[in-house]
């Protein structure tokens, strides 16, 4: 006895055919527009290569001095924002809100290290309340593109 073989429904096969089409459109579009993004336009800056050369720490009773020098090794300016995180070296916590500035010209100015260069500049931590206890701490500054620096630990005594 001969066996019939079914064929496949034209319904069935047009669905399948469907099917593939959108699936294959779905990988299209992701390539394209993902390429099309690479070419919007925007081309984000490097990150900066800080080199931080030397470090230290002034405290009073009510304000901690921490003094940078710092080499700019990269390709372009970078310029810190006027606010920098004060973090205790030994357990990771923020301290506090440090202001940012180097003192050019008798003035404040923004911190700005153009290429090749090295500046000089101070975070100043304020408190209203007693000294900075004595130990490890360290400065995250941020840029002005957004990139994040961390300052090489600083003891404070």
């Amino acid at each position: 006895m001969k066996q019939k073989r079914k064929a496949i429904s034209p319904i069935i096969a047009t669905l399948i055919l469907i099917v593939i089409t959108v699936i294959a459109g779905i990988f299209l579009y992701s390539f394209v527009s993902g390429y099309m993004g690479t070419l919007s336009g925007t081309t984000n800056q490097p990150p900066p290569n800080i080199q931080f050369i030397a470090s230290s720490a002034k405290v009073s009773s009510t304000e901690s001095n921490f003094t940078f020098t710092a080499e700019n090794a990269g390709t372009s300016a970078v310029t810190l924002e006027t606010n920098a995180l004060v973090i205790n070296a030994s357990n990771g916590q923020s301290i506090g809100i440090a202001e940012v500035y180097t003192g050019a010209n008798g003035g404040i100015t923004p911190v700005t290290i153009t290429p090749n260069s090295e500046s000089t500049f101070t975070a100043i931590y304020k408190t209203s309340t007693s000294a900075l206890p004595a130990g490890n701490y360290y400065v995250k500054f941020t840029t002005t593109s957004g990139y994040t620096i961390q300052s090489p630990t600083v003891y404070v005594s």
